[in-house]
């Protein structure tokens, strides 16, 4: 037969197994000793077997209870567990948050966004991945990030999106005579090597139009896929490099770092998006970590608008 929903009955009964006793059960839950045994009695009627036996020494377990009294455990075990759970999904840390975020803010902005949150929500379990904005964009859209960080792109209907500006700055070998300015420009740049990402990439198409609207003939040496392998080949001596203000601060700190990060105009920002899915609601959880993505990419917003070599103030408490 089976128990259909009275999880009281089997608190009481659990109860009774642990202090081996009615009237000490009956106290422990702050019952009267009838109502225990009233309980008892139902759920004797309910599982089909006698549950317990008076002896001299007080209440002994059937052989069948004892197998239940197990399974019993368990159940109410798992009714406190999904308890605990639905108090932490209402309270907005229970659950994974899922974070796609771009290649450049990866590995600098993004741990010390989560490092603020988890600060003030250690209970929360994050879970950051990395990947290229394209397919970022995609498994936000499908509802299988939660969140995302990407560089601006075309067919963005499906998402909610805000959009912030990363002002870019100028990666300069340390014995390039370009080292030594405070700003740099095209006319600069003229016949100095190059490094660039890909053709079609928003860096490098706001780059040839600055070179073309100043008369100078654009030529890249080297093109690469990633702000940070640009900057690496900057730091190898190998050219210069317009790249992003994250990736740049982040290799400032290297202790191998050797490169010389300047202004550039006139000003070229590097347009990324924070987006969420418009057909998935976002989560408690999701809900509360937005304001603080939003703040760090604010921070990131500001700081690049001035000489990079420190790093980004702390996020307002």
């Amino acid at each position: 037969m089976k128990i259909r929903n009275n999880l009281r009955q089997l608190q009481i009964f659990q109860e009774v197994v642990r202090t081996g006793s009615l009237s000490k059960a009956a106290r422990r839950l702050e019952l009267s000793q009838p109502a225990v045994s009233t309980a008892i009695a139902n759920l004797e009627q309910e599982v089909g077997f006698l549950l317990f036996r008076r002896n001299h020494f007080g209440t002994e377990l059937t052989p069948e209870a004892q197998y239940l009294a197990e399974g019993v455990e368990k159940v109410l075990a798992s009714v406190k567990h999904l308890g605990e759970l639905s108090e932490g999904l209402r309270q907005g840390h229970a659950g994974k948050l899922t974070i796609g975020c771009m290649p450049g803010l990866s590995p600098s902005a993004m741990p010390r966004i989560m490092a603020d949150y988890l600060y003030d929500h250690p209970d929360s379990h994050l879970s950051l991945q990395t990947f290229s904005s394209t397919k970022i964009r995609d498994w936000v859209a499908e509802g299988q990030f939660d969140l995302g960080v990407i560089e601006i792109q075309d067919d963005l209907q499906e998402l909610n999106v805000f959009t912030y500006r990363l002002r870019m700055h100028l990666a300069v070998p340390p014995d390039s005579p370009l080292a030594k300015h405070r700003l740099v420009t095209p006319k600069d740049l003229d016949g100095e090597p190059l490094i660039t990402l890909d053709e079609h990439h928003q860096s490098t198409l706001k780059l040839k139009n600055a070179f073309r609207t100043s008369g100078i003939r654009f030529k890249s040496s080297i093109e690469t896929h990633l702000f940070p392998s640009a900057i690496s080949l900057v730091n190898a001596g190998l050219g210069h490099a317009l790249v992003d203000p994250v990736s740049a601060a982040s290799f400032l700190e290297r202790r191998d770092s050797r490169l010389v990060v300047l202004p550039f105009e006139p000003a070229i920002d590097l347009e990324i998006a924070l987006i969420t899915s418009r057909f998935h609601p976002p989560s408690r959880h999701c809900q509360r970590f937005l304001p603080y993505l939003k703040q760090g990419l604010e921070v990131w917003q500001q700081r690049a608008r001035h000489p990079l070599g420190e790093a980004p103030k702390a996020l307002p408490d």
